[in-house]
């Protein structure tokens, strides 16, 4: 699936899972501030054209590496 300009239903259903797969899989929980922070990322990350699902993972895992210690811990 590829992901350019801006998102229609389908897409944003997409991104919405990719973002509750991901931080499922970190212990993220609800509001947490690490998950609004990766949701601004992965929106940016669509905007610039990343094309695939496991594109848009593999970046994440670079963002969450990038957060203090601890950050993500609910």
């Amino acid at each position: 699936m590829t992901f350019r300009g801006t998102a229609d239903e389908i897409q944003l259903a997409t991104l919405t899972r990719i973002l509750d797969d991901y931080c499922e899989q970190a212990g993220i929980e609800g509001s947490h501030p690490a998950r609004e922070h990766l949701a601004r990322r992965l929106i940016a990350l669509f905007n610039g054209g990343i094309d695939s699902p496991d594109d848009i993972k593999m970046a994440l895992d670079g963002i969450t590496k990038d957060l203090k210690p601890g950050a993500i811990q609910p």
